[in-house]
């Protein structure tokens, strides 16, 4: 690879990063209007939910079709629009704040009070009010979303029973009578809700199939960009998760066009949970009848002003929301007669050891998959170390990535070792290939011959790599979303779950993936270290005899391009690949200052070669 073609790669390398801009004024995302199988019942294990119900043993029934049944609207009609003021009641302990709405009769809001919100990017913009999930304005959690067909206007009486249950009850004019009651749980993240169809009348009534708000994946503050938005669902055997609800860049930077809805399919099985969660928090919804036809909108919420935009350009300029719903079959119910829903709800962070105590598959909402089986038992050695060992989460980083090292050291010295045979072997490869560069069969074959009778096995350099890649991103992963470290400091981050940004250069907002329009760019100390020690390790690895020298420079400056992708990442995931790094360059230090094993005797292959 001559100059000419270096520079062309620079270019458009260049014009990639100009893309995404580029592409935004020219197709802007189109804005969407706001927001639009019965099994077995289940306990949570390990918690002690009440049975809550509203009415004695056996009072809950359905019966088949009757000559006097008297049908209620159909199941499709739209969410009930209660018109009186909004009246709330509040259950709390010293964890949760959950609000209980007289408009739907459902749960506005939970409040965390154990987790602060952040009112910017860093935890500098701590502020004194709690983690707010199931942001106002949206369908309260457990509230109908075909409501009027079953509740009318959706107007409920409020009452505060006592400091740990609320009821919400309304009568309709066709004599059906609706009670909801929630109470807390012994889990400080748990409320346990059951809403009661009564039918006071003397015919029986059809109720259609319900439709219940499964809560609302809402940004964390208004810099979220909300890329770890997620609503999953449970079948019992597999976890389905959608992702891309805002737009992302995808293929050279360019933005991706964001999901706008979400529909389960029938042979999808039933729904034993759904949840809505963002990058720390979730909260989950569990019938105790399994339910169907799981559904996700994406729902735009009220954008800042411009007043607010000139005050903190950093926020998000379009916030967005996805409201989640599932049904559940109706029934006939005689006179007398009574239709319970139960359901559990969790709302709080997500941590997993807490969750996998709930239900052994809530821990899902973790988004480990695959690698979870290398996630897990590194969280836990991080808590360990934190809890017992008394370590900062930032040094807990670095002695587990230490450990990871030392637990590899054997298999990424064959490969260094690899590597340096390899660039030994360069001038002789050098010499086959000026042969038989006219004839790639031969250079192949004659390659391969020289390979085997030299002793060298380009697999040596490869393979022990490859069986630490899982490792690698189940590290990554968990340090993701691990919520023990949202707020945690090291050295000079103020919150390892963010970038470290120490101040802004003002006028440098245009600078792509970098810079933040309005405001100017961050000044991000982590990753400079992280692509400072990735060059190093470059410029110290044996280069491949293979490349010419030209791709040998990309090569060793590619860390550079790394830069503009992992700019923004958290401090603790730059902190984990600089000590990484670190460790990697100690290593090879140790392993290519070792004397060389005595060459072997010249191949017939090379000897051949040289005639």
């Amino acid at each position: 690879m001559d100059r000419k073609a270096i520079a062309i790669l620079v270019v458009a390398f260049g014009l990639a990063l100009g893309l995404q801009p580029v592409a935004k004024m020219l197709f802007p995302t189109k804005p969407v209007p706001p927001g639009a199988t019965n099994g077995a019942p289940r306990v949570l294990n390990g918690t002690n939910i009440p049975a809550a119900s509203l009415s004695a043993p056996g009072s809950q029934a359905t019966v088949p079709s009757l000559n006097n049944v008297q049908p209620l609207a159909p199941a499709t009609t739209a969410p009930a629009t209660p018109a009186g003021p909004e009246k709330t009641a509040v259950l709390a302990n010293k964890a949760s704040r959950w609000i209980i709405s007289s408009h739907g009769g459902g749960i506005r809001n939970v409040e965390l009070l154990e987790y602060q919100a952040f009112t910017g990017r860093i935890a500098k913009g701590r502020s004194n009010t709690p983690v707010l999930l199931n942001a106002p304005g949206l369908p309260p959690v457990l509230s109908l979303r075909n409501g009027a067909a079953i509740e009318g206007d959706g107007e409920y009486q409020i009452r505060q029973v006592d400091a740990s249950t609320v009821t919400a009850e309304k009568t309709l004019p066709n004599g059906l009578h609706i009670v909801r009651e929630y109470r807390l749980t012994t889990n400080e993240h748990l409320l346990h809700a059951v809403v009661r169809l009564e039918n006071r009348t003397a015919n029986v009534l059809s109720l259609p199939a319900v439709e219940w708000s499964t809560g609302a994946a809402t940004l964390m503050n208004s810099h979220d960009k909300g890329d770890m938005l997620a609503v999953d669902w449970f079948n019992g055997s597999k976890t389905y998760q959608t992702l891309g609800w805002v737009p992302t860049p995808g293929l050279l930077c360019i933005p991706s066009n964001p999901k706008v809805d979400y529909k389960s399919r029938e042979d999808d099985g039933s729904i034993v949970w759904a949840s809505v969660q963002n990058q720390f928090f979730t909260l989950v919804t569990i019938p105790d009848r399994t339910a169907k036809e799981f559904t996700a909108v994406r729902t735009l919420l009220a954008a800042p002003g411009a007043d607010s935009m000139r005050a903190d350009p950093g926020q998000n300029p379009q916030p967005v929301a996805v409201v989640s719903s599932f049904k559940q079959d109706g029934a006939n119910v005689a006179p007398g007669k009574s239709l319970d829903y139960g359901f559990t709800v969790y709302a709080g962070p997500k941590e997993y050891f807490g969750l996998s105590r709930l239900q052994p598959s809530l821990d899902l909402n973790m988004e480990y998959g695959i690698f979870g089986f290398f996630a897990k038992p590194l969280l836990l050695g991080m808590n360990f170390l934190h809890n017992s060992v008394k370590l900062p989460y930032g040094w807990c980083i670095v002695v587990i990535t230490l450990f990871i090292k030392i637990l590899f050291w054997p298999l990424t010295a064959v490969s260094t070792r690899s590597m340096k045979r390899m660039a030994e072997l360069g001038p002789q490869l050098q010499a086959i290939r000026d042969k038989y560069k006219d004839d790639p069969k031969r250079l192949n074959e004659k390659t391969l011959l020289f390979m085997r009778e030299s002793g060298y096995n380009p697999v040596a350099g490869c393979l022990p790599m490859i069986v630490q890649i899982p490792v690698f991103i189940g590290f990554f992963t968990m340090l993701r979303s691990a919520i023990e470290l949202r707020g945690a400091s090291f050295l000079w981050c103020p919150d390892l779950a963010a970038a470290d940004t120490l101040f802004v250069i003002p006028g440098l907002g245009f600078v792509p993936l970098l810079g933040v329009p309005g405001l100017g760019l961050p000044f991000n100390l982590m990753p400079l270290f992280y692509v400072g020690t990735a060059l190093w390790q470059t410029h110290l690895t044996p280069a491949s005899p293979q490349m010419d020298p030209a791709q040998q420079k990309i090569m060793r400056w590619m860390p550079l391009m790394f830069l503009a992708l992992f700019y923004n990442y958290s401090a603790g995931l730059t902190l984990y690949w600089t000590v990484q790094n670190l460790l990697s360059i100690l290593q090879t230090k140790l392993t290519t200052t070792k004397p060389s094993d005595p060459a072997p005797a010249t191949p017939t292959t090379l000897r051949q070669a040289r005639r």
